[in-house]
């Protein structure tokens, strides 16, 4: 289903994506990101985050308010249709989804809630090999009585370290966790399965992450500096943990910390406009104007539509004097914000760079 049209509500979160460019995304491929659940919402999300919703029948349990004649897609689903992820790879899909669920044994209910958190990848409702292998492996560990949130949580985990789980064999280790079978012996699923010892259930990057955001928007710095680093430890790939780890050091006026995290947002993800813009910022106030213009350049470069950072590149840009530049600049703040608070400021600009270039030109001859 193309996303043009379509009011789309997320449920959990999608790795390594800010809320503000997820909805810059959405709106590039003319839909629209609802921001609470509503009648209107024609598609529903499921990020990777949410597997705690799926039920032990396989049923998915949606929030309140969100209709039931909804369409529900993937996270990968999602990704593919913003252009973040490629296609999946072209193997053969021979099989149908009652040979699946004959030949693994799994309820339609349980089947589906599987290709909802992407444990299986069907294109068109075919499917390949690895996907009745993953789909025996997760009813092994569900006859065995694994709850399906545990399997969800470890196909999550093992796609976060570039494995899938029909490649691995699982176990539940003394406390539940789900581990690895290696030549005999059990091994742990790095990252979001095995981030503690001891005898309690270990938490999720996505649970330590929650727990952050909200200390920091509570103000306690120290709590969600220890639980974003603590995070960035076992998720060495999702570029918003270091960008919120800098904007905490920021909070706190702890600048040079500040922008390690964010270079190492920067490339964790190339592609992270904000991190781009912060460290812009930052530049900036260091007096450091051409460093400063490079990053907002990654920064529009990353997000094209990104009306704040085309404005403080042309700002800067005439500051310093390159009107050639700086009109360029403000002539594409002006499509993409026409209307904008801003848009006086920029016809005035632009006003004032064509005076300049035609003095210049007369001083040279």
């Amino acid at each position: 289903m193309p996303l043009a049209g379509q009011t789309l509500f997320l449920v959990g979160r999608i790795q390594g994506l800010t809320r503000r460019r997820l909805d810059t995304l959405v709106r590039v491929r003319e839909a629209k990101l609802a921001t609470r659940p509503g009648r209107t919402i024609t598609v529903i999300a499921f990020g990777h985050s949410a597997v705690d919703r799926a039920l032990d029948d396989g049923r998915v349990a949606l929030p309140p308010g969100l209709p039931a004649t909804a369409a529900l897609i993937s996270e990968n689903v999602l990704r593919r249709q913003l252009g973040l992820l490629p296609p999946p790879a072209e193997v053969d899909r021979s099989m149908g989804r009652a040979e699946i669920e004959r030949l693994s044994g799994l309820s339609p209910n349980l089947l589906s809630c599987l290709v909802l958190f992407d444990v299986l990848e069907p294109v068109d409702e075919r499917y390949a090999w690895s996907d009745l292998v993953a789909a025996r492996e997760a009813a092994r560990l569900l006859k065995r009585g694994v709850p399906i949130g545990n399997v969800l949580e470890a196909s999550v985990a093992l796609r976060r370290r570039g494995g899938t789980l029909a490649e691995a064999r699982l176990a539940e280790g003394p406390t539940g966790e789900l581990l690895r079978e290696v030549g005999g012996q059990l091994a742990e699923l790095s990252g979001q399965l095995t981030m503690f010892g001891g005898q309690q259930k270990p938490r999720s990057i996505d649970d330590l992450l929650a727990e952050a955001e909200e200390a920091e928007a509570e103000g306690d710095h120290a709590t969600a500096e220890s639980l974003y680093t603590t995070a960035m430890r076992a998720d060495t790939a999702d570029p918003v943990l270091p960008f919120n780890l800098g904007n905490v050091f920021q909070a706190q006026g702890r600048g040079p910390e500040a922008k390690v995290a964010w270079q190492i947002a920067v490339a964790r993800d190339p592609a992270f406009a904000e991190a781009w813009y912060n460290l812009a910022l930052a530049a900036e106030d260091e007096q450091q104007m051409d460093l400063a213009i490079a990053e907002y350049r990654r920064a529009v470069k990353a997000q094209p539509d990104w009306g704040d950072a085309h404005f403080n590149l042309a700002l800067l840009l005439t500051k310093v004097e390159r009107c050639e530049e700086a009109l360029a600049a403000w002539q594409r703040f002006l499509e993409v914000e026409p209307m904008g608070k801003h848009a006086a400021t920029a016809q005035k600009a632009i006003a004032l760079c064509r005076m300049k270039i035609q003095q210049d030109k007369k001083q040279t001859g």
